[in-house]
């Protein structure tokens, strides 16, 4: 995690005064700043969309508040820019702040009671959702022999000609020409590519699009973040946990075949062969696969790095956690988190799944799933 300096986190671990603001940049790049007064940033690793915001900004001047359409703050391309921190001081320059996400707007309401100034509620989401709105217009042909991270990249910049990348260096390529119907949902084309490479995809806080492994908590030395419901220092209010083997596979098998590339089935496997775990394969809960048909894998070893990614972000999913603790706004899905809770008897380690990041109050949800060390 460490995207802040040590002196934020160690001021978020007691009382501190919050900051927060939300940009709005117009579609000529124009960026005025709201103060933000309420609403939350919800950040979801299983959902298409991984980030929404909702928030409730002041207009002090009344300068942006909308007469008509095509206006900044209506959803007609302008996007918004949250930001959650610190301020250490009376210094009007001595604050840190954490950003939360670029969003695009979709909706805007005003709200005038005499009362001040007038409030305006925003909503919006991470830029998938521009991409997925953005269907493909007549059939989308990806051709025989290309490069699966020269294609996705490709699909994204028809909506983002000048989309930045996080993203490593892949060696799929097609076999067999690849068609998308017209109509289809171009995000979700990006995200069976990304699948096919190993990877995730998604927006990170900057607006980059990330096609990046999971997260491999074996490599990780130590926790991003201790949550401890003991003695002095509390940094968590409460905890809930729940173990249900719904839709809990301990197993991928997946299966590189595509049409009319002639090359015969390959087939490759991942399994928790931890035998500390829980779900492990040999273990009381048995062999439970979740099986995948994958249109680029060429290779035994190929079938079974895709596999592997997609066992990472399901291995841990029986028994999972959530908790109410202090804000630690610089969280992205997949940090790794230690809770300590005696009287419930849990210490151990958790993957982020999902969290919010309040703009104002000082609590945050986090759903988290259980990991073991040599997982």
């Amino acid at each position: 995690m460490a995207r802040q300096t040590e002196r934020f986190y160690e001021a978020i671990r007691k009382s501190h005064r919050v900051i927060s603001w939300v940009d709005v940049i117009a579609p000529d790049q124009e960026v005025v700043r709201l103060p933000a007064i309420d609403g939350q940033v919800d950040v979801d690793r299983t959902a298409a969309v991984r980030r929404k915001i909702s928030c409730q900004c002041i207009d002090p001047m009344g300068l942006l508040t909308p007469r008509g359409e095509g206006e900044i703050l209506t959803p007609y391309g302008t996007e918004l820019r949250a930001y959650r921190g610190v301020r250490y001081s009376d210094d009007p320059d001595d604050y840190e702040v954490s950003s939360l996400g670029i969003f695009r707007l979709s909706r805007s309401s005003i709200t005038d009671n005499n009362a001040g100034s007038p409030s305006i509620q925003l909503e919006g989401f991470d830029r998938a959702r521009s991409i997925s709105r953005d269907k493909f217009k007549v059939p989308y042909v990806i051709a025989s022999g290309s490069d699966a991270m020269t294609a996705l990249k490709d699909i994204a910049k028809q909506t983002f000609a000048d989309v930045e990348f996080d993203a490593i260096s892949s060696s799929v390529t097609t076999t067999a020409p690849l068609l998308f119907e017209a109509g289809g949902d171009p995000w979700e084309a990006m995200h069976k590519l990304a699948v096919s490479m190993g990877c995730e995809v998604y927006f990170d806080v900057d607006g980059r699009l990330a096609v990046l492994p999971p997260h491999d908590i074996s490599a990780l030395p130590s926790p991003d973040f201790t949550y401890d419901a003991e003695g002095q220092g509390n940094t968590m209010l409460d905890l809930s946990r729940e173990y249900n083997d719904e839709g809990v596979y301990n197993g991928i098998i997946v299966t590189g075949e595509a049409l009319g590339d002639q090359l015969p089935p390959v087939r490759g496997e991942a399994w928790d062969e931890n035998p500390a775990s829980p779900t492990y394969r040999y273990g009381p809960y048995g062999e439970v696969p979740a099986f995948i048909t994958d249109n680029l894998a060429k290779t035994a070893d190929q079938c079974a790095v895709i596999a592997q990614s997609q066992l990472a972000l399901i291995l841990g999913a029986a028994s999972r956690l959530n908790i109410t603790g202090i804000v630690n706004p610089s969280y992205e899905c997949g940090d790794i988190v230690r809770v300590r809770r005696g009287k419930a008897k849990v210490d151990g380690l958790y993957v982020i799944d999902a969290f919010s990041v309040p703009l104002r109050a000082n609590t945050q949800a986090l759903s988290l799933r259980e990991q073991r060390p040599g997982q």
